[in-house]
């Protein structure tokens, strides 16, 4: 697990160095970046190589591919700003309703999962897996849509044909390194995790599952796009 999460750390440093934010409750150190970066691929990597739930993509590294997505979704969505990343001061929330480093619009409601705006700013995993169901059921609801912009009723809340936004975070994700190990190796090097508190049950498998998506996150507000 150690040399997925490097590889995933060294992504994100390139996408995002820290320590440059002005920000005033993003503010930090270099050093002290990069640490919560491990933080952050920690999480990312708990809930991409969970082996109850199924990988957004197949092949050998469908788990990578769908860690590097949900990579990718958090850098547009929040830039792994601190503030964001901890939900520190008014401009962690983006519009005022949206949550964590996926920018889940949450409000002041709870997610699916019954999960509110403090339980993930306060558990990166929770953010991450409550992330992924979205993305999952994006995904589904966007199946005639093609690959690039299936992500678009995440993005906007409906599907919808050459979305810019989709197409920015599936075109990032596609665009990293190869996963210095298949996911197997991953897997079969991973302890035995205890179950996550207060875990939902497990998303749907297949990705194809249609429905509607639930909150959502729309462009534009703590993060990186105009």
């Amino acid at each position: 697990m150690d040399t997925i999460i490097a590889w995933a750390v060294g992504i994100m440093m390139t996408w995002a160095p820290p320590g440059k934010s002005f920000i005033k409750d993003a503010v930090e150190t270099p050093e002290d970046g990069r640490a919560r970066y491990h933080e952050i691929a920690r999480a990312a990597a708990k809930v991409a190589y969970d082996p109850a739930l199924k990988p957004l993509f197949g092949g050998p590294r469908g788990r990578a591919e769908t860690m590097a997505l949900l990579l990718s979704i958090a850098y547009f969505e929040s830039g792994y700003r601190r503030d964001v990343d901890l939900g520190l001061g008014k401009l962690a929330r983006g519009s005022g309703l949206d949550s964590c480093l996926l920018q889940i619009r949450v409000g002041a409601g709870k997610t699916r999962e019954g999960w509110s705006h403090e339980d993930l700013v306060g558990d990166r995993e929770k953010c991450f897996r409550s992330g992924l169901a979205l993305i999952r059921r994006s995904f589904g609801a966007c199946r005639k849509q093609a690959p690039l912009d299936r992500l678009s009723a995440y993005t906007r809340g409906r599907c919808i044909d050459n979305d810019k936004h989709s197409r920015a975070r599936i075109g990032r994700s596609q665009n990293v390194p190869r996963a210095p190990m298949a996911d197997a190796a991953v897997l079969a090097a991973m302890p035995g995790r205890d179950p996550l508190p207060d875990a939902p049950p497990s998303a749907p498998s297949a990705a194809g599952s249609g429905g509607a998506v639930g909150p959502v996150r729309t462009v534009g507000t703590a993060g990186n796009d105009s």
